[in-house]
């Protein structure tokens, strides 16, 4: 648990990639931790019972459909069941179905004031399939969106493509969410590997990788092969996931930020998926961590900034972003707007 609450570990992935390997993987992985599953009916396979600590009871599965397409109330009323059962765990597993983007369920987790008091995020795990992953790209926009999502990317099934073809793909992951963490794997094997406690979405974690986040400039990407491998080679794609960096000088008025950030969620729901970064605000002496998905956004503190010179930065991921544009607004934000000095 972090700070009482319960963490949540939110696995999505296409049909086939491996998710449900993985879960009864990490539940191998880790005996100790008490651990109660959602999954939902559109799940390939179902969950070996036997390697759930406790018992069948303890897997919570939707019978009205997928919980990421819309959170109904189903969804709601699973939480429910759980936190009233007499069952005690200690961790949250939710599966997601296949064929949709996990971003309602980040959101009900950042929105809903009933379930933050029991449970905070610990992150997003991505199973990506290495043979089809390319084609899937090309062709399911769901996908993009689960790789856009994702604070961990696992390349599954990497034995299976040459490795100048892995690196590839790599890149390409990296051109649609520079932030995430890519690992390579095999049958979804990650006993090499911590995933249960990354605290992804804390605000440490957040001001640090935001700290080391050094590319702030537009990320191309559109990869052309260069290198001839004995299977494939990574061709032209022409998906519109941008990822844009933007370090603005000086402190923000909190007013006018407030009131921009809220409009321009609303208005661009459908297009950012993801904000990321370190907000400074005139008059207030500590930094302000920022993240956002989708219209849902948090601000919560982080380190006071004492002596450092005061900035602002953030990671925009999203389709249709104008990145000329998003810079002029954050300009107009500060305290005393000033043309770019960048």
């Amino acid at each position: 648990m972090e700070d009482g609450r319960i963490l949540v570990t939110i696995i999505t992935g296409f049909l086939g990639a491996g998710k449900t390997t993985l879960l009864n993987n990490l539940i191998k992985q880790y005996p100790e931790k008490k651990f109660a599953i959602i999954e939902n009916e559109f799940g390939e396979i179902g969950i070996d019972g036997g390697l759930i600590v406790g018992s069948d009871e303890n897997i919570f599965e939707l019978s009205n459909g997928c919980i990421c397409c819309s959170l109904n109330e189903g969804f709601y009323e699973t939480i429910e069941k759980l936190l009233d059962s007499q069952y005690e765990f200690n961790h949250l597993l939710i599966e997601t179905t296949g064929i949709a983007d996990p971003d309602s369920i980040i959101q009900a987790f950042l929105s809903s004031e009933s379930i933050q008091l029991h449970f905070r995020i610990d992150s997003v795990i991505c199973l990506a399939d290495c043979a089809n992953m390319e084609d899937l790209i090309d062709e399911e926009p769901e996908v993009r969106k689960q790789l856009a999502l994702a604070d961990v990317v696992l390349l599954n099934k990497a034995d299976i493509v040459q490795p100048g073809y892995l690196k590839e793909l790599e890149k390409l992951i990296g051109g649609i969410n520079p932030m995430a963490s890519i690992y390579p794997v095999k049958y979804a094997k990650v006993d090499t590997m911590n995933l249960l406690n990354l605290k992804a979405f804390s605000t440490k974690t957040i001001e640090e990788s935001t700290i080391s986040f050094q590319n702030v400039s537009v990320f191309d990407n559109s990869f052309v092969n260069q290198s001839s491998f004995l299977t494939k080679s990574v061709h032209h794609h022409k998906h519109n996931i941008k990822s844009f960096g933007f370090i603005i000088p000086g402190s923000f008025d909190m007013e006018k930020f407030n009131l921009w950030i809220q409009n321009f969620l609303f208005f661009n729901q459908n297009t950012v998926y993801r904000i990321k970064g370190i907000v400074s605000f005139k008059d207030i002496p500590e930094k302000k961590v920022f993240q956002a998905v989708r219209s849902n956004y948090m601000i919560e503190p982080g380190a006071e900034w004492g002596n450092e010179t005061r900035f602002s930065k953030l990671v925009f991921i999203g389709k249709k972003l104008d990145y000329d544009k998003l810079e002029d607004n954050l300009y107009q934000l500060l305290e005393t707007p000033v043309e770019e000095t960048l």
